[in-house]
Parts: C-alpha cells; sequence; structure tokens
C-alpha cells in the first residue's frame, strides 16, 4: 500500500468514526464517504447520505438534516483532515 492509500484509508476511518459519533436523524438510512477530486480537481470527500425512499422531507426535516450534515463537516474540517467533506444526497432504491 502506497502513502497515498495508507493516507486516504485514514481519512475514510476518521469520517466514518465522526459519522458514526454523530446521531443519525429519521429519514437517514446511510452515510457513506467516498474519496474524489471536486470540480476543481483538488481532493475531496462526499458525504453520502442515503435517505429512506419514502421519506417526505419538510421544511423541519430539511433544517434538521442541515444541523446534522453539518455537525459531521465541523468534526472533519476540525480535525485537520485535508480533503473539504461535501454533501451528496441519494434515495434509497
Amino acid at each position: 500500500m502506497t502513502h497515498d492509500e495508507e493516507q486516504d484509508q485514514i481519512e475514510i476511518q476518521k469520517a466514518e468514526q465522526f459519522i458514526a459519533e454523530t446521531p443519525q436523524i429519521e429519514g437517514v438510512e446511510t452515510v457513506h464517504v467516498r474519496l474524489d477530486r471536486d470540480w476543481s480537481g483538488d481532493p475531496a470527500m462526499y458525504l453520502i447520505f442515503t435517505l429512506r425512499k419514502s421519506l417526505d422531507a419538510d421544511k423541519e426535516w430539511i433544517h434538521r438534516f442541515i444541523d446534522y450534515s453539518s455537525a459531521i463537516q465541523q468534526k472533519i474540517i476540525d480535525s485537520g483532515l485535508t480533503r473539504f467533506p461535501y454533501t451528496q444526497l441519494d434515495r434509497a432504491a
């Protein structure tokens, strides 16, 4: 395993730790981490939130989701990880 691959694994594990430590809100089935590049080519971390298929997201739920996803993103930023965390939403199949 190369140094870059080891660093990628460390970043994924740390992000997954922050996800596990943050109480999940109703309507979110899973949260996965994917490392990639952003639109400018910089290294990025995508937090992929899979939403329950039957979720009826009202304004109140959206505010709770923003608080939830922001809490995870802030932990990642504060930890000093090198990739910026972006949010991606997916609907469960």
